[in-house]
């Protein structure tokens, strides 16, 4: 015969199943709801894909018509002297026009420009379109997929654990933003930098630039500005923690140029410019990250204060 405390036991190991029955179903539903925000932000981005991608590819769409501009001379037809031939035999006044056209000619030559998109196959149009909306699908779907996640974790969480998540979650989308919109303005330096390399090889030399290439190097720089932007996220998130605090930051000063120096080498450009920028922001984000974790630490005292009292009035 079973006794009380065995089917106790019982009756509460019956309970965790349910419990962790009931969390995977709902992290199922979660994850299926996050693949269809990635799908639905693939078909939007599909159905206006000429307008994104003539936005992102407005960078080296840019500096290809400098250059263009640049390179190419266009010949005068005024300056050319013969005209069409009506006698049956030319004169020698018409072969004498002929010699000086062709001196113009040569002396005022046409050159190639840059070409701005070359595709290899006759199905690469479409593979193309369809690979980047996947990309732009993913990048539109990440705050969905990123709030699906956090409904799913929050409720694990008591409510003095929920306090970081307050501030880090809107001050990351701004940083992120920020990180993205400082990367995109990098890619006209870059594109300048890379493209002036053409006049050092013989001519007329033309760049056959595949768009799904240009596109991964374009989500690389956006990717890693952005990262490198939620810096003093990471560093408050810490300090929250207790990893990390202000006084620690001053004395591992060394520390930020060491990240400067590893940032700019991990720039997917490599050009100085865009090194450049790089190890300024670190520095700037890092050596800002003082007051932010200052401000965290006044925060928790803050919260200490108010959990005192709570307790005390209790």
């Amino acid at each position: 015969m079973p006794t009380d405390e065995t089917t106790s036991k019982q009756s509460k190991n019956e309970e965790k199943r349910m419990e962790l029955t009931a969390h995977l179903g709902e992290l199922r539903s979660r994850i299926m709801r996050s693949f269809l925000f990635l799908v639905l932000g693939a078909i939007v981005a599909y159905s206006y894909f000429p307008q994104i991608y003539a936005k992102l590819y407005f960078p080296l769409h840019a500096e290809m018509e400098i250059q263009n501009r640049a390179r190419t001379k266009i010949i005068n037809p005024q300056g050319l002297l013969s005209k069409e031939i009506t006698t049956s035999a030319p004169t020698k006044e018409d072969y004498n026009r002929l010699v000086k056209d062709i001196h113009y000619l040569y002396d005022h030559p046409s050159m190639i420009p840059l070409s701005s998109t070359v595709f290899k196959n006759f199905f690469d149009p479409f593979m193309g379109q369809l690979t980047m909306s996947f990309i732009f699908g993913l990048v539109l779907a990440t705050p969905f997929v990123v709030w699906e996640m956090s409904l799913f974790i929050m409720p694990a969480l008591t409510p003095k654990e929920r306090r970081p998540f307050r501030l880090l979650a809107p001050l990351s989308v701004l940083f992120l933003a920020a990180g993205v919109s400082l990367g995109y303005r990098t890619m006209f330096y870059a594109m300048h930098w890379f493209l002036s390399f053409v006049d050092n090889y013989p001519q007329p030399a033309v760049v056959m630039q595949d768009p799904t290439t240009y596109m991964i190097f374009f989500v690389k720089l956006m990717a890693v500005f952005g990262l490198v932007f939620q810096l003093p996220v990471v560093l408050m998130g810490l300090s929250f923690v207790g990893i990390v605090t202000s006084k620690g930051l001053l004395k591992s000063w060394r520390w930020g140029i060491v990240l400067a120096t590893l940032g700019a080498m991990l720039v997917p450009s490599n050009d100085y410019i865009t090194m450049g920028l790089m190890s300024v922001s670190i520095l700037l984000l890092y050596y800002s990250s003082y007051f932010f974790v200052k401000f965290v630490e006044y925060l928790k005292a803050k919260y200490k204060e108010q959990d005192a009292k709570a307790e005390h009035g209790n």
